[in-house]
C-alpha cells in the first residue's frame, strides 16, 4: 500500500484548516505548511473558498510514523551527530526553505493573476461615462437647491436674494470642479493601472519560456 493510500483514505477524516491543524499538533503554522508541501505526495489537500484544508488524522498519523522513524534512527547511532552535521543542516535547510518559498512564490503568483484577470474585466468606458453623468445629475441637484436655498435665505435674513443666490452657485460650482476634478484623476489612475497590468502580462508571456529554462539551469 502506498503512503497516498495510508493516508488519504478517500471520503475519511477531519477535513480542518492548516491554522486549525497546526493548533492541535502545537507547531506552527509555516512548519507545518512546509511538512505539507514536503509530502504532498502522500497527504490530500482541500480548496475551501480562500482556505485549504487537510485531513488532520492523516497528517497526525503521517507526521507520528515520520518523527518515530527519525527518532529510531538517532537510537541507533547513539544519539551521535553525523560526522558533517553542520553541513548537511545548511543545504538541507536551505533546500527546504528554498522549495518553501517557491512554493509561495507560486500561489503568490496565482493570486495575483486571477486579481488582474477579474480586473481586466472591469468596463472602465462605462465607468467612465457613469461617473462623468453622476457628476451632471449632482449639478442639476445643486442648481435646483439654489434657487429655493435661496429664495428662503432671504426671507429669513433679509438678504439680497440674487446675492445669496449667486454666492451659492459659486460655492457649489467650485465644490462640483473640485469633485470632478478628484473623479477624473481616479478614473485616469485605473486606466493606467490596468494598462500597466495588461504590458506587464504580455511581457510575462513573452518571456515565461525563458524564465522556466533559467529556473531549470
Amino acid at each position: 500500500m502506498t503512503d497516498h493510500e495510508r493516508f488519504s483514505a478517500p471520503n475519511a477524516g477531519d477535513w480542518v484548516s492548516i491554522t486549525e491543524a497546526s493548533r492541535r499538533l502545537g507547531v506552527d503554522r509555516s512548519t507545518l505548511s512546509r511538512y505539507l508541501d514536503q509530502h504532498g505526495d502522500a497527504l490530500q489537500k482541500r480548496e475551501s473558498g480562500k482556505s485549504t484544508l487537510v485531513d488532520f488524522e492523516a497528517v497526525r498519523a503521517h507526521r507520528s510514523e515520520n518523527i518515530r522513524l527519525v527518532d529510531e534512527g538517532r537510537g541507533r547511532d547513539g544519539g551521535k551527530p553525523s560526522a558533517t552535521p553542520t553541513a548537511d543542516k545548511r543545504f538541507g535547510g536551505s533546500q527546504a526553505d528554498w522549495a518553501a518559498r517557491n512554493i509561495a512564490a507560486q500561489a503568490q503568483d496565482r493570486e495575483l493573476n486571477l486579481a488582474r484577470r477579474k480586473r481586466e474585466l472591469t468596463p472602465t468606458a462605462e465607468v467612465d461615462e457613469m461617473g462623468r453623468d453622476a457628476i451632471g445629475r449632482m449639478r442639476n441637484a445643486f442648481d435646483r437647491s439654489v434657487e429655493s436655498e435661496a429664495s428662503d435665505l432671504s426671507l429669513r435674513y433679509g438678504w439680497d436674494e440674487r446675492t445669496v443666490r449667486s454666492a451659492l452657485k459659486s460655492f457649489a460650482r467650485k465644490g462640483l470642479d473640485s469633485f470632478h476634478r478628484d473623479v477624473l484623476d481616479g478614473l485616469d489612475r485605473f486606466r493606467r493601472e490596468v494598462d500597466a497590468t495588461a504590458a506587464d502580462q504580455a511581457d510575462g508571456a513573452s518571456d515565461g519560456p525563458a524564465a522556466s529554462a533559467g529556473l531549470l539551469q
